[in-house]
């Protein structure tokens, strides 16, 4: 990753080869990693859990750097537990 840009509605992420991943806030929130938000499986793989969609009006407070490998975003509804990598945010971007 390069650089991160945050707009009102959008997030722009610069990787180093020069290409941009660009993903909608709502895509963002609803693609949160986190247990709470997508679930998580049992030894058996049964999955629990997991919120089905949140509020498209959410958007980006604040974001972390986790690592050398991804990002942590803090929501204007409160929720910050996921870790997003930075291979998810690029499958996200369009």
């Amino acid at each position: 990753m390069k650089s991160i840009k945050i707009f009102s509605d959008i997030l722009v992420v610069v990787w180093v080869d020069g290409s941009e991943s660009i993903v909608s806030f709502a895509d963002l929130r609803n693609s949160c990693p986190c247990a709470f938000c997508s679930g998580e499986k049992d030894v058996l793989g049964n999955k629990y859990g997991g919120v089905s969609k949140v509020d498209d009006s959410v958007s980006v407070v604040q974001y972390e750097k986790v690592g050398h490998y991804g990002l942590q975003f803090f929501w204007s509804d409160g929720h910050k537990d996921g870790i997003y990598t930075f291979e998810l945010l690029r499958s996200l971007g369009s």
